[in-house]
């Protein structure tokens, strides 16, 4: 007769529960990249992760994903890397290149600050109402257009009206016009208006 004894059993219920574990770990699943639109797994370009029956007898004889390999992989994540250190060192470069615009800005402001505090008035000369006795009243007025035409022409400054403020003239006499300069304030600007 056959006789078993219990210490032998034990090793084989201890080997088939390790064979057992061993064949479920063996289903490991693997990472693939799709190639086309893939209901519940993703678009094009994606890296997922499949069980390897499904991408060996769908996804792959349909042509939906490729087999990633290793070696690419490795490749494609120092690309990846390349392209993020590239992209980073062109934000560097776009944010040094505008604090570099902004303070040439700045240093062009204060030059016409500059040139602009040191004028001398700006005259203008007007023929005036002379149907009231006594009468300062110009006919038309000294306005934004004429103060930029004017710093252009014989001062060579050359200055947006946007930037011309307080510039609608009526009457003979002194006025101010202000150039506005952003951050850097504004500069009154001494205007002269003449009987022509």
């Amino acid at each position: 007769m056959f006789s078993v004894s219990r210490s032998s059993l034990s090793g084989v219920a201890n080997r088939s529960a390790t064979h057992i574990v061993k064949r479920w770990r063996s289903s490991k699943s693997i990472e693939v990249t799709l190639r086309a639109n893939v209901q519940g797994l993703g678009k094009p370009g994606e890296v997922v992760t499949v069980a390897p029956g499904r991408m060996r007898n769908q996804l792959y004889p349909l042509r939906l994903a490729n087999y990633i390999d290793k070696n690419a992989q490795h490749y494609r994540e120092a690309t990846l890397a390349g392209q993020d250190a590239l992209k980073s060192a062109q934000e560097v470069n776009k944010a040094y290149q505008q604090a570099a615009k902004k303070e040439q800005r700045i240093v062009q402001l204060q030059d016409l600050r500059h040139r602009l505090q040191s004028l001398p008035p700006l005259v203008f000369s007007r023929a005036v109402n002379e149907i009231l006795p006594g009468s300062k009243t110009i006919f038309g007025s000294v306005q934004a257009e004429d103060v930029v035409k004017e710093l252009k022409e014989k001062h060579g400054i050359i200055v947006d009206k946007v930037t011309v403020n307080g510039t609608k003239i009526k009457s003979i006499g002194d006025s101010w016009a202000r150039v506005d300069l952003g951050d850097l304030g504004s500069v009154e600007l001494k205007v002269v208006v003449e009987r022509r």
